[in-house]
């Protein structure tokens, strides 16, 4: 709720729900996920998140303002998630996530300590997909890197197991994040087009929407 550029940017509405909702919505139709929770900070502002995931049914762990990675550590211990279990992270700056990217990075992810899309993008920005083993958090090679600041996606990955999934055409150069009131405009543009109730829009059909 505290964006700068566009405060509280999470819950603005887009068709009748919140950014939030149409989030959680599209990472709903993953097939391989088996828990959504909506992790945010302790700052006042953001018991509104919280108050709509109740409305929503979405579990939910509010911890640390600035220190990120520590946020994941207790929710992760909070929801009694095993120390092997893989975390898919999405930011909730990305209101056109793609289900089908999130389950294809699944399939590919067994065996790796962390899968991206985000070292080496080719992926529009906004279709941001992290998954990583649980347990690589408490190792100490993780206290002082940036992958946790939202606005830094870097680490260090000496000693781990790490896969970068990239597509054939590079698309990183389109912008389909929300940061801004002209994203936001664009954004809004895209769900008028391509919303309906009940169905999902996929990458593929954002960039027909775009020709």
């Amino acid at each position: 709720m505290g964006s700068s550029r566009l405060p509280g940017k999470v819950l603005l509405p887009i068709c009748g729900k919140t950014v939030l909702q149409h989030i959680i919505e599209r990472v709903q139709y993953s097939k391989l996920i088996d828990k959504i929770i909506v992790v945010t900070s302790i700052n006042s502002e953001n018991a509104a998140i919280i108050e709509l995931c109740d409305q929503l049914k979405i579990d939910s762990f509010r911890g640390s303002e600035n220190d990120v990675l520590d946020r994941y550590k207790t929710a992760i211990k909070a929801f009694g998630i095993n120390y092997c279990d893989n975390i898919i992270r999405i930011t909730a700056d990305c209101p056109m996530i793609c289900p089908d990217i999130i389950d294809a990075m699944l399939n590919i992810h067994l065996g790796n300590d962390l899968t991206t899309n985000c070292i080496k993008r080719t992926y529009p920005d906004g279709l941001d997909v992290e998954v990583f083993k649980a347990g690589i958090l408490e190792c100490s090679d993780f206290d002082n890197i940036n992958f946790f600041e939202k606005e830094y996606n870097e680490m260090d990955f000496n000693g781990f197991k790490v896969t970068n999934i990239v597509q054939e055409e590079d698309l990183s150069d389109l912008r389909w994040t929300l940061d801004t009131p002209k994203d936001f405009e664009f954004i809004k543009g895209i769900y008028k087009r391509l919303y309906k109730p009940g169905e999902i829009f996929l990458m593929e059909d954002i960039l027909k929407c775009q020709d």
